[in-house]
């Protein structure tokens, strides 16, 4: 088809295939059955107005993910964007409704931080940039795990720090 054509005249775009295929990734906790879920996602596909039997939709085991079982799910409708996009909201809205009622997960993501103030003598050379804390030529001196306490400010000090106060006060 000549460019002229595409900009001059009305062009009618037909699919190649009378169906589209869509996917989904549904993340279920750790703690739930798995196939049980596949089989809840399955079930609740048949149920969606607008997705096809033919090909019958899937629910696969995808991934082990970080805090999560990631299930990959695909179906079929034609392949008109508007009702592509409308049945996918329908989809998303049945698997949550289903999966909620069967009493599997969905989880959150989860993320663990870990703060480490990096003084402890077990942290090595400190003259170098280690975790993203750069100490400098002349860093403190390292001490023992044992030997760090927090003020009232939540501001590590050492504990003979703490004593010497102490007795400065009485």
């Amino acid at each position: 088809m000549p460019n002229s054509s595409v900009y001059t005249e009305s062009v009618t775009v037909n699919t190649a295939f009378e169906q589209s295929r869509s996917e989904y990734d549904i993340e279920i906790g750790y703690g739930d059955d798995v196939g049980k879920a596949c089989e809840v996602i399955r079930g609740a596909l048949n149920g969606v107005p607008g997705v096809s039997d033919q090909p019958a939709p899937e629910a696969v085991p995808w991934e082990l993910a970080g805090s999560s079982v990631n299930i990959k799910v695909h179906w079929w409708t034609r392949p008109q964007r508007a009702e592509v996009v409308d049945v996918r909201g329908r989809v998303i809205e049945a698997v949550q409704q289903a999966l909620g009622h069967a009493g599997i997960d969905l989880p959150f993501p989860t993320n663990v931080v870990l703060l480490h103030d990096q003084t402890e003598e077990a942290d090595g050379d400190r003259t170098r940039q280690r975790e993203g804390w750069p100490a400098g030529d002349r860093p403190p001196a390292p001490r023992h795990l044992n030997e760090v306490t927090v003020d009232g400010a939540g501001e590590p000090k050492r504990q003979d720090d703490a004593t010497r106060t102490d007795r400065r006060r009485h």
